[in-house]
């Protein structure tokens, strides 16, 4: 397409419809077409305002792609022919930024921007469209953001499980009739930034802080009693509520003082400043030195298996009797954190070492426990990455000669914070878990009709996936192609049957769960968690369950009635069993220096312990049973 064909397209489009034909030859004059490919980024969110320029779409269909904290991308608007990409990043010098993919074959003319900005500065009326059309785009953005952000905000609600009582502080009360002089000096000679007013009965009537005080030192003072300047309707809180909760008017309600109730009477106080004694702020202060970290080398001292405040953290969790499958989901999401700054961290190297920022969008996905959300402190790498299709492109092998660069690099530092390679390869830069998405559904297909054991092993892995880091609808939908795909699969679900049932639990014929003392060590991974956690997976193959998760796979099942709500606590309870003694078993090896493992050492348990770990086993069992009577069922003699 040459500028005679540009000019008769854009000449009657709005807003270029303002133009004079001087204007209108002198802006196109330095304009260039070109062509970019389905996945292909007409500009990316790595490049410089001073290499970008404005891009008109002339055919075709693109989006843009933003980056949450969390890893996950997301897009807020697409682009259709005949509009101007690329000026809200000029207009902002570059402190808003974005890539935009090709969503199909796009054609588009690039501007030059010095052309462009200096028409805009000789013609109002143009400049002024623009600037509207800005403006109303960056408020459609905005709310667009808060509408994204806000889907997220439950995600870390797993670290907030400490008690209000654990935060509050002592409240100070003042008499309804009191005075704001008197109010003020007891603020004063209590250190404190708000009182609970009290009538004579000591009842609660309402709370007076420091801004309603402001509020009578500023304003015409009609009356000089607490009980006309105070807030009559607070914001209160019950002792046994979880900090979440409380957390949630400072946040929501734009709260300052909130008192916290016990049996009708006020037994503490909450201000912002007190989630600053959170436990978790010992995490929150690990997770923002990841986000601060410039290398790996910064990272080394903060993994899981190396940093002493977060064993610490875990350990205080244990302590609280926290659930153990909700303290693996908190070293889970740590884990989590450290892959992302470490793809970030690659990222940034590979565009210093003039490989570029990635042609093409990818995923990179976690599997085994970490991919359940499932981790202890023994655990290595089991990782993989799904491309956008690719094999159509021109460059084909610069985008495969990229991505395996990457994903050594990508795995060589994961080894370098703590996280051992994949024994069995299970690594993103091996081909079988770098793949196309094309490719991983191929894969699929091939894992259930090419049936023998590597490939049920390789698909009871996969089956545990889940994206941590890049265009999680890659991950979405491949996720929805395994989950049909395996449940119309009877063949592999029966192979999947006779693969867990290799793994006998201890129990003896009359059901008598053996676990002797002499024996020393007992393998909580191999004798207890493997068969719960491969039982609940094949029911959820068979019901099409979507989760990744242990538990949520659980309350899944029993939403759609596949498990009756007395087993589903069952189940619960032996996992939350079997992952506290792994816990526990990894917290005392990492303080004696002793190399991680799933053994437990039988001759330290107690009798409430081995009693315990019994009944886990047992439930294990019972679910194993109830496995071997559908695989007999199923049989094909």
């Amino acid at each position: 397409m040459n500028h005679e064909e540009l000019l008769e397209i854009i000449k009657n489009q709005y807003p270029f419809d303002v133009l004079t034909e001087e204007q209108l030859q002198y802006i196109i004059s330095g304009a260039k077409f070109t062509t970019f490919d389905k996945g292909e980024f007409l500009f990316h969110e790595d490049e410089t305002v001073e290499e970008m320029d404005i891009y008109f779409l002339v055919s075709g269909l693109a989006k843009n792609i933003l980056h949450r904290s969390s890893g996950k991308q997301f897009s807020l608007r697409f682009y259709y022919p005949g509009d101007l990409v690329g000026l809200m990043i000029m207009l902002t010098s570059g402190e808003m930024t974005f890539s935009v993919r090709a969503m199909e074959k796009c054609g588009v003319f690039r501007f030059q921007k010095s052309l462009f900005f200096d028409v805009m500065s000789k013609n109002n009326n143009f400049s002024k469209i623009v600037f509207d059309s800005i403006g109303e785009r960056m408020k459609t953005l905005y709310d667009e953001i808060k509408n994204k952000s806000s889907q997220d905000e439950d995600e870390n609600i797993t670290l907030f499980k400490t008690k209000v009582q654990a935060l509050m502080d002592s409240p100070v009360f003042i008499n309804s009739e009191n005075t704001i002089l008197a109010a003020a000096e007891k603020m004063q000679n209590e250190d404190t930034y708000g009182l609970v007013v009290v009538d004579s009965d000591n009842q609660m009537k309402g709370v007076l802080t420091q801004r309603e005080v402001i509020q009578y030192i500023t304003q015409p003072k009609v009356s000089e009693k607490v009980k006309d300047w105070m807030e009559p309707k607070p914001f209160w809180i019950r002792d046994e509520s979880f900090a979440y909760e409380a957390l949630s008017f400072f946040k929501h309600e734009d709260a300052e003082f909130v008192p916290v109730v016990r049996n009708d009477k006020v037994v503490g106080v909450l201000t912002s400043t007190s989630f600053l004694n959170i436990q978790d702020s010992n995490y929150l202060d690990l997770s923002y030195k990841i986000q601060a970290a410039m290398s790996t080398s910064d990272l080394v001292q903060l993994a899981a298996v190396k940093n002493a405040t977060f064993h610490q953290f875990i350990q205080d969790l244990l302590q609280q009797d926290s659930f153990a499958y909700d303290i693996c989901e908190v070293i889970s999401n740590y884990n989590d954190h450290l892959h992302r700054k470490i793809i970030a961290l690659t990222e940034k190297e590979m565009r210093q070492a003039g490989f570029g920022s990635p042609p093409i969008d990818y995923c990179f996905i976690v599997m085994g426990s970490q991919g359940r959300s499932e981790q202890s402190f023994h655990t290595d790498q089991d990782n993989g990455i799904i491309l956008d299709d690719y094999k159509h492109l021109e460059n084909k092998k610069n985008i495969e000669g990229y991505f395996q660069v990457f994903t050594e690099k990508l795995n060589s530092k994961l080894v370098e914070i703590g996280l051992p390679e994949c024994t069995g390869g299970i690594m993103a830069k091996e081909p079988k878990w770098k793949r196309s998405f094309s490719e991983w559904k191929a894969a699929i297909d091939e894992w259930l009709h090419e049936i023998d054991a590597q490939e049920v092993q390789n698909f009871t892995m996969f089956y545990d996936f889940r994206p941590i880091f890049g265009d999680y609808s890659l991950a979405e939908d491949i996720r929805n192609y395994l989950s049909e795909r395996a449940k119309k699969s009877l063949s592999m679900q029966q192979l999947l049957r006779k693969d867990a049932l290799r793994f006998r639990l201890p129990v003896g014929p009359l059901g008598r769960v053996n676990i002797k003392p002499k024996t020393k060590s007992f393998n909580i991974k191999k004798s207890g968690l493997m068969q719960l956690v491969n039982m609940i997976r094949i029911h959820s193959v068979k019901y099409g369950v979507k989760e990744v998760n242990t538990v949520k796979r659980l309350q899944a099942l029993k939403t759609s009635q596949a498990f009756h709500p007395r087993d589903v606590e069952n189940a619960k309870t032996a996992l939350h069993i079997l992952l506290s003694f792994r816990l526990q078993q990894n917290l005392q090896e990492l303080t004696e220096g002793k190399a991680l493992s799933n053994e437990i050492n039988l001759t330290l348990l107690s009798k409430e312990d081995r009693r315990k770990l019994k009944e886990a086993i047992q439930i294990a069992h019972k679910m194993q049973q109830v496995m071997e009577i559908s695989f007999n069922r199923n049989r094909v003699v």
